[in-house]
C-alpha cells in the first residue's frame, strides 16, 4: 500500500476506490478536464482502469503522499456531488459515497478489536464507515465504505491510509499477497462485477448467477435483474422525475428461508447494508403466494441500488457456501 523512493522522499501511498462507470466519467471530465484539476490540486497522480464493455464498474487509483491522496479523494467527492447536484447545493455540504478497496488481511487492523480502529476513524472524520464482509469476485479485496462530506471523507480516508500504511510495513517480510478486484463484464463469468448482479434467465432453472442489465429509461437509469434459484429477482418498478430524477424504487424476491441471514441478528446485516449502499432497503413481512420468496424494496439512487443488490446477492451467496460447508 506504501512504498519509500527514497531516505529524504515521503512514503508513496496508492489508495484503491471502486466507482459506478458513471461516476468515473464524471472524475474524468470532458477532455479529461476534471481529472486533471484534482490532480494539479492535490498533488497526487489519479487514474482510473479502463472501460470494460459490459462492466458496471471501474477502480479509481490514487497515488502520491498520503496526504495528497486523501485531498484528491475529496476533491473527488465534491466533483461527483457537483455533478449529481446539478449546481443547486454547495457540494461541501452535501454526502457521497467512496467504497475504498483494500486486502482481506488488513481489514482486521482496519476494523480493530471490537471495531475500535473504525470506531476511532469515525469520531475523527464525522463519516459513516463499514467494512463490508464479502470478499469481491475473484479477489482477496473487500470495500471499505465511506459515507460522508468532503471534508470528513478527506480526513477518514487519511486515517484509513495510516492504518494500511502500518499493516503494510509490518507485511514487508511477509507473505501475504493481495488478489486485486479487476472489473469484468457482466457476461464474461456470469457476473456483473461488484456492484451489479449476475448471469441466468429467472425461468431458465439453472443455478448460475443472475444477470444485471443496465439501460436509461425516463426519469433515471433502469436496471433488471433476471435470477436463478439462489438469486434475487429485481425490476424497476418506478422512478421518480424532476429535481429527484436520480432516485428509483426497485423490488428484489430473495428466498423466503434465507431471510434471516440477510437480516441478521437484531438487523446486523440489512443495516450494514443500508449504510453501505446508502438505499433504503425493506422486506416484506409475509412470502409471495408460493411462500417460497420473500419480496425486498430498494429505494436510492441507481448507483446505491447497484450496490445495495450486489451487498443482498453476496450474503446470500455467503450463507449459501456456509451452508455446504
Amino acid at each position: 500500500m506504501s512504498e519509500i523512493d527514497d531516505d529524504d522522499a515521503p512514503p508513496v501511498t496508492t489508495i484503491r476506490a471502486l466507482v459506478s462507470t458513471k461516476e468515473a466519467g464524471v472524475i474524468i471530465g470532458k477532455s479529461g478536464k476534471n481529472v486533471k484539476d484534482i490532480r494539479e490540486l492535490s498533488g497526487a497522480r489519479v487514474n482510473i482502469s479502463e472501460m470494460i464493455p459490459g462492466a458496471v464498474e471501474r477502480v479509481l487509483t490514487v497515488v502520491g503522499p498520503l496526504d495528497a491522496v486523501a485531498k484528491a479523494f475529496s476533491l473527488i467527492a465534491k466533483t461527483t456531488i457537483a455533478e449529481q447536484a446539478g449546481g443547486d447545493v454547495e457540494p461541501e455540504s452535501e454526502s457521497t459515497t467512496m467504497r475504498i478497496l483494500a486486502g482481506n488481511h488488513k481489514m482486521g487492523s482496519v476494523i480493530g478489536k471490537g471495531g475500535s480502529k473504525i470506531k476511532e476513524v469515525q469520531e475523527a472524520s464525522g463519516a459513516r464507515i463499514t467494512a463490508l464482509e464479502e470478499l469481491l469476485p475473484n479477489s482477496t479485496e473487500r470495500v471499505v465504505s465511506i459515507i460522508g462530506v468532503p471534508d470528513a471523507i478527506h480526513i477518514a480516508v487519511y486515517h484509513i491510509g495510516l492504518i494500511l500504511e502500518e499493516k503494510t510495513e509490518r507485511d514487508r517480510y511477509g507473505s501475504a499477497n493481495t488478489v486485486h478486484y479487476k472489473p469484468v463484464s457482466r457476461d464474461a463469468y456470469g457476473a456483473g462485477g461488484a456492484m451489479g448482479g449476475y448471469g441466468s434467465s429467472r425461468h431458465g432453472g439453472s443455478s448460475a448467477r443472475p444477470s444485471f442489465h443496465i439501460g436509461s429509461g425516463s426519469g433515471g437509469y433502469g436496471s433488471h435483474l433476471h435470477a436463478g434459484p439462489m438469486a434475487p429477482y429485481s425490476q424497476e418498478f418506478g422512478a421518480s422525475s424532476g429535481s429527484a430524477a436520480h432516485t428509483q424504487a426497485q423490488q428484489i424476491f430473495i428466498p423466503n428461508d434465507m431471510v434471516g441471514s440477510v437480516i441478521g441478528k437484531g438487523g446486523s446485516k440489512i443495516n450494514e447494508i443500508r449504510k453501505a449502499s446508502g438505499s433504503q432497503i425493506s422486506i416484506a413481512d409475509q412470502p409471495n403466494k408460493s411462500g417460497d420468496e420473500r419480496l425486498v424494496t430498494i429505494t436510492g439512487t441507481p448507483e446505491s441500488n447497484q450496490m445495495a443488490i450486489y451487498l443482498l446477492y453476496s450474503r446470500l451467496e455467503s450463507e449459501k457456501d456456509r451452508q455446504q460447508i
